[in-house]
């Protein structure tokens, strides 16, 4: 290399910079590696240190980014000022000395152009026009001095220098190119000592190169009954997304999802790409849509225009509830909700901790709701007092039932009674009211301070309280599952695109590993009875190991290992092995309902056996995810939509999608109102 300089952002061989005379090199010394590389006989080796060295530096990397494509670029402009220090200067002893003096002498001749002020005076005057113009000659008759017509051009376009800056991917080929990025979780070691959100959202870029990522599949199974109940559309706003065109992204995710801020991710089980790489962060840009949309100002209240006069009393404030209201409103209908807390949420404001769902993101979608015409009646358990679902179908057009599936299996195995055990969504409904109340201040809550505390029961129920057990400050927190561990990868009798069941290190398990040595889970355990002491105090349960085999019918039985029998201590005991059904008081025995104990409606339909009546969520289908609450909610929003028009509804199904009633249909209605029809479009 003799001159002109060079950026080098890949590996290196040995005897670096034999023979170079001229120019400079710029390494990226990554593995801090490159000194023993490189032949110093007649080179030196720095640090990047002037200011305008480094902006030319960063010039040379985004110029490269910007015709390349390259992601090791991108992930230097991040945070150019952290991998700064890893670049090495390669410069010539030589080289550099004649670089000094010619720098000498051009400081030199500026100082000697005018030592001294210009006086009055003809004969210094014409001194200095004289030198001027020779001066200007001089520079005329040079070909390699830079111009510059007017002003105009000397000033940058602000868009296109944006456009220039911005980040440059390969959205056909990013599939193969670019590797998952996953929101950063905040340390095990430190996050335990608050209540805030566990992890960040991801950068603009970083979610760029997920967006790139989607393959916009010809089949998106994404968006199929195996991924996405509501079938969002996930491949038309990552594209959106990609192209920064966020305020489209936010109103084609609207379309199907009424509260994407909410939602899991079932849908990345089914990405194609999860086949053989790490499915596309489906769950993170979808949030960061909806977050764009308040922080920009997008999300505005927008009541419906007019009303039908129709009444409705939506019976439980969660996922379930909030979809069948937030629909039914936007249909012109006027809708109650009777929640039996004092907060307006269900199981999205008491049986999520806050470090896993914020409470300001639930109350703020609360109040959007109600600024859009829902109304809220709090502290009413309906079927407990003068409100029954009697009183609600006198006062109604319909009533819709979705209390959720709240009657929590029990464990009917001896001393059950005693002080300490309590089921998980007491737990954590004490726990996240009291830290909203006074930041639990008031001790109304159970406390696992200081206790040796067992889960009985896994999923994200168990895990949840795995998690606040460790925030209590808990001796010991240990969490039994009765089932054998899951595979590491699918198993043959789970293919994609089901959901893999397989084994997963939750929140919960990595704050318990960070602070008390291992993973709280114990597989293939079974309680024979509990442990208590004098004062009625459970101080312990008494367990034996069991083994799952395979029989000739493809079922599983159950046996237990002798000589297995073990105790284990125990000050707390939570019981979180899922739910029954709901809860009879509401349903006052009049509300049939099927084997499962669930309330019964037709297949494919949300009408009870009681004209006016219907039911959705958990209380329908059995406990479930949030994003099957909120179709329940949306799907059944349909039908009572359809009851009270008496034609048909144009709320729409999944995927966005508006059934338009049939012609005929609607021939009959002669005298119904043309607002029934077209309220809701």
């Amino acid at each position: 290399m003799t001159g002109g300089r060079i950026l080098v952002l890949g590996s290196t061989g040995r005897n670096f910079a034999a023979g170079m005379s001229g120019g400079i090199a710029y390494v990226l010394d990554i593995h801090q590696d490159f000194e023993g590389k490189v032949n110093q006989e007649m080179v030196e080796l720095s640090g990047v240190e002037d200011p305008q060295e480094i902006s030319f530096l960063r010039g040379l990397i985004e110029d490269h980014h910007h015709y390349t494509g390259s992601e090791l670029a991108a992930r230097i402009l991040l945070d150019f000022t952290r991998a700064l220090p890893r670049f090495v200067k390669v410069l010539p002893t030589d080289y550099k000395r004649v670089m000094l003096e010619e720098a000498k002498k051009a400081a030199e001749a500026k100082k000697a152009e005018y030592p001294l002020p210009i006086l009055p005076g003809n004969a210094v005057r014409e001194l200095h026009e004289e030198s001027k113009k020779k001066q200007d000659d001089k520079e005329a008759k040079d070909p390699h001095k830079e111009k510059i017509g007017d002003i105009e051009e000397s000033v940058q376009d602000g868009a296109v220098e944006k456009k220039r800056s911005a980040l440059v991917l390969d959205k056909t080929k990013g599939f193969m190119k670019y590797q998952r990025r996953a929101e950063k979780y905040r340390s095990a070691k430190t996050r335990t000592r608050d209540w805030g959100e566990l992890s960040t959202r991801l950068t603009e870029d970083e979610l760029k190169y997920q967006t790139a990522r989607c393959m916009d599949c010809g089949v998106p199974f994404c968006q199929s009954d195996t991924g996405c109940p509501i079938s969002n559309i996930i491949p038309k706003w990552n594209e959106l997304v990609f192209a920064g065109q966020w305020r489209d992204a936010l109103n084609r995710l609207l379309m199907t999802n009424n509260f994407p801020e909410f939602t899991g991710p079932p849908c990345e089980g089914a990405c194609v790409l999860g086949i053989n790489e790490d499915p596309v962060g489906i769950k993170s840009i979808e949030c960061a849509i909806i977050d764009r949309g308040f922080e920009m100002g997008w999300m505005i209240p927008s009541p419906p225009q007019w009303r039908s006069g129709k009444k409705v009393a939506v019976i439980g404030s969660g996922p379930a509830g909030l979809a069948t209201a937030d629909q039914l409103n936007k249909a012109g209908h006027d809708v109650t909700i009777y929640e039996r807390s004092d907060r307006i949420g269900g199981l999205l404001m008491y049986g999520i901790p806050n470090m896993k769902l914020d409470k300001n993101v639930v109350q703020r979608r609360v109040d959007f709701m109600g600024a859009e015409g829902v109304k809220y009646v709090t502290n009413c358990f309906v079927g407990d007092g003068d409100v029954t679902l009697a009183s609600l179908r006198k006062e109604n057009d319909a009533v819709v039932c979705a209390t959720g599936a709240t009657v929590p299996r029990d464990l009917p195995i001896p001393k059950r009674s005693l002080e300490g055990i309590h089921f998980a969504m007491q737990f954590l409904h004490k726990n996240t009211k009291s830290l909203l109340d006074t930041e639990l201040a008031d001790n109304a809550y159970i406390s696992a301070k200081g206790k040796n505390v067992i889960v009985i029961g896994g999923g994200d129920t168990g895990n949840d309280c795995i998690g606040t057990s460790v925030r209590h400050g808990a001796k010991s927190v240990i969490n039994f599952e009765l089932l054998p561990q899951p595979p590491p990868e699918r198993a043959r009798d789970n293919p994609w695109p089901q959901w893999p069941r397989i084994y997963r290190v939750d929140y919960g398990h990595t704050e318990v590993k960070t602070h008390m040595g291992k993973d709280p889970r114990e597989y293939c355990i079974m309680s024979k009875d509990f442990v208590g002491d004098d004062e009625g105090k459970v101080t312990g349960i008494n367990t034996v190991r069991v083994e799952w085999t395979k029989t000739a019918s493809g079922g599983w039985d159950m046996k237990q290992v002798e000589g297995s029998e073990e105790l284990f201590p125990a000050d707390l005991v939570l019981l979180s092995m899922g739910f029954l059904g709901p809860e009879e008081k509401v349903l006052e025995g009049i509300i049939e309902k099927d084997a499962r104990k669930n309330i019964k409606t037709p297949p494919g339909k949300y009408n009870t056996n009681i004209e006016g009546v219907f039911a959705a969520g958990d209380c329908r289908r059995g406990q479930s995810l949030i994003v099957w609450g909120i179709n329940e909610g949306r799907q059944c929003a349909r039908d009572v939509d359809s009851f009270l028009t008496g034609m048909g509804t144009q709320l729409p199904v999944t995927g966005g999608i508006v059934k338009r009633a049939p012609y005929e249909l609607l021939k009959k209605e002669h005298d119904a109102p043309l607002e029934l029809v077209t309220a809701a479009a």
